[in-house]
């Protein structure tokens, strides 16, 4: 693909993941670069109509914010060993928030915050970015959260009375100042600053609703991260699967990067984008559906991506009608993913990831009509 090429697809990429009709909630673009709140959104469109599961967000101050002339001070706070930066036990679940390499083995390294080893979120060096996530029915109530701070600056409290204190990490050659935190999700959340520098003003980071799904709102998406700002040079993209179908040609496509693993499958002059989690070489496979005819089942093509175990070599789609596609994964930016299409005719029953053997390692039917579902293997 010529540079060119790759500009148009990216281009493409962000108009139809951004071509989102408002929903009852305001929402931002879900890949967007620059300031402000980025939201993260679980689906794009199809004929006007936005899948099912977008985020609700709002934001809330910070106390705290931009120094007018930032010092140029060491950071201060104590060297977690491992990159964990927070851990804990929530309604008698443990949990850990740490920044680690999320790429496969092999592979540059990419510095990212997870939960509890999975889930992942890019991260970059940069003080005031801010993000928080949810579990969903893995740990259900309580959101998770993480501030990096300048130099200047050793702690939060969250919600008036948890004192946050700031560590310092090291990752794939640069180093966080950075908290962690779990918060309930029955009462907003409230963070200020401990004992700010004279001149600091506030600055806003995301918040996952509070409130109970309804015609108005819609509940988080396990997994998926909500941020403030974009992370720096932080961007892949490449085509997973291309091909023709009755005469005509189809493309997947992924860009992941800040906003997750994001997807678009163009097809018969249709389109469908949508985004999961993204996850860890260890963590979960996440499988995402693409319906080109969306709300109604059978009326398109769907194409399905899945980011994969590092140790698979083939992924084995089986069709209802008992035939069989064997997928070989590609790589981008140091990631596993396999991508395929199933005809309209056709629906798809099976998984079966192989090894370089030709071996089982893992299998499932449990696949989702549209949007996402997380597997382990």
């Amino acid at each position: 693909m010529t540079a060119t090429e790759d500009r148009e697809l990216r281009r493409a990429m962000r108009g139809l993941l951004q071509d989102v009709p408002p929903s009852a909630v305001p929402l931002e673009a879900i890949v967007r670069r620059g300031k402000g709140i980025r939201l993260r959104r679980a689906g794009a469109a199809v004929g006007g109509l936005a899948l099912a599961g977008i985020v609700a967000a709002t934001t809330l101050a910070l106390a705290g914010g931009r120094h007018q002339a930032a010092p140029a001070t060491v950071p201060v706070g104590p060297v977690a060993p491992g990159g964990v930066i927070a851990q804990g036990v929530a309604d008698g679940h443990p949990w850990r928030l740490a920044v680690q390499n999320i790429a496969d083995p092999g592979y540059p390294c990419l510095p990212g915050i997870t939960i509890n080893g999975t889930d992942a979120d890019w991260v970059y060096p940069a003080p005031g970015t801010a993000g928080v996530v949810a579990l969903g029915p893995a740990l259900p109530g309580f959101g998770f959260g993480f501030i990096q701070l300048p130099a200047d600056i050793n702690g939060v409290t969250v919600n008036g009375h948890d004192r946050v204190q700031a560590v310092i990490v090291a990752a794939c050659g640069d180093r966080y100042h950075i908290v962690g935190f779990a918060y309930p999700l029955t009462v907003p959340l409230r963070v200020t600053v401990v004992n700010p520098p004279p001149g600091w003003s506030t600055v806003t980071m995301p918040v996952i609703s509070t409130q109970p799904p309804s015609a108005a709102t819609t509940p988080e998406n396990p997994g998926l991260w909500i941020n403030t700002a974009s992370v720096p040079d932080q961007e892949a993209s490449g085509i997973l699967a291309s091909g023709h179908l009755s005469g005509q040609e189809w493309l997947i496509w992924l860009m992941t990067g800040a906003a997750g693993d994001c997807y678009a499958f163009n097809g018969a002059g249709n389109q469908m984008g949508s985004c999961g989690p993204m996850s860890t070489p260890t963590g979960p496979e996440t499988i995402v559906a693409l319906p080109l005819g969306f709300p109604n089942p059978g009326s398109g093509a769907t194409g399905y991506a899945v980011q994969v175990s590092p140790g698979t070599a083939h992924l084995k789609a089986v069709l209802s009608d008992g035939s069989v596609e064997l997928v070989t994964p590609r790589v981008v930016d140091g990631r596993k993913y396999a991508a395929f299409i199933v005809p309209s005719s056709l629906r798809l029953s099976r998984l079966i990831w192989l090894d370089a053997r030709g071996r089982i390692i893992a299998s499932t039917t449990a696949l989702p009509p549209y949007g996402y579902v997380q597997f382990q293997p």
